[in-house]
């Protein structure tokens, strides 16, 4: 905040009223400059063009806002706390955030992912633009096509195959296998198979092969599954990652969160007595 008091383009007179408008539960927790343009012009009205991008600046530098790309940020004082995976939809339209930033999530790979995976339905008149985004804020985001078929159309797909109570989309933890394993039978696809040390049990078998008889991958996954019991417990070598304290604070406390929904989940697909 201190940045914002110390900007002369931020008056005392409004300056506070401009970052509460970001803490609002109306406030947009992924930001481009027209919503910050609004945000500024209501605190501060006739704000001059170079009154709001000095108030963008300030408001970046207080660490209110987290640059992604150019006209995109987050709003770090939104409750609860932004997911840079949020980014995701406002990066490439239609994205839904899957593979290794699920799975990492959930704990069915060993490691979070370090950087943010999302997935894109192709049309055959519609190719979508897909690999790896680096932006200008350092963050790096990799997107993949998949057939249209295997993402949600009714709203009855989007329960069964989206998570639910998050502020963007993603997919389950089994749609998001499935999303894996998909690309990694696709020949036009760099993906590869995930590795054998994963955890199938933090995963709702019945929905994962309900989801694969529907998709036709029910003797893929089958297989799979059976290569990773006949390997057992082992533990492939994983390029060494060097985290910082909050590094590890945000794995743990996305791995609990994980894990609450998993068990949420499971405890409302049981049916009660």
């Amino acid at each position: 905040m201190e940045a914002v008091l110390e900007n002369p383009a931020i008056s005392s007179q409004w300056r506070y009223a401009l970052l509460g408008s970001l803490e609002k539960p109306s406030a947009p927790r992924v930001c481009s400059t027209e919503d910050l343009t609004r945000l500024v012009q209501t605190a501060r009205p006739n704000a001059a063009p170079a009154t709001v991008r000095a108030a963008i600046d300030g408001l970046v530098e207080a660490r209110a806002l987290l640059k992604v790309s150019r006209g995109l940020y987050l709003n770090r004082r939104a409750r609860p706390t932004v997911d840079l995976a949020e980014a995701a939809r406002h990066i490439r339209s239609g994205a839904l955030v899957s593979l290794e930033s699920v799975l990492g999530e959930c704990g069915f790979l060993n490691n979070p992912a370090a950087i943010v995976t999302a997935v894109l339905p192709f049309r055959a008149n519609n190719v979508p633009n897909v690999g790896t985004v680096k932006t200008s804020g350092g963050q790096v985001f990799r997107f993949s096509a998949l057939p249209e078929r295997l993402f949600p159309k009714t709203e009855a797909d989007e329960r069964s195959m989206l998570q639910a109570g998050r502020f963007f989309p993603i997919a389950k933890p089994e749609v998001a296998a499935l999303h894996w394993l998909y690309l990694a039978l696709s020949p036009r696809s760099p993906m590869k198979e995930a590795p054998q040390d994963v955890d199938f049990s933090v995963l709702d078998l019945d929905l994962l092969k309900k989801l694969a008889w529907q998709w036709d991958l029910a003797r893929p996954l089958q297989e799979w599954m059976q290569r990773v019991e006949l390997t057992g417990d082992i533990q492939e070598p994983s390029a060494l990652v060097v985290r910082t304290e909050q590094a590890a604070e945000e794995s743990r406390n996305r791995g609990a969160g994980a894990k609450e929904r998993l068990l949420a989940r499971r405890r409302n697909s049981t049916p009660s007595a």
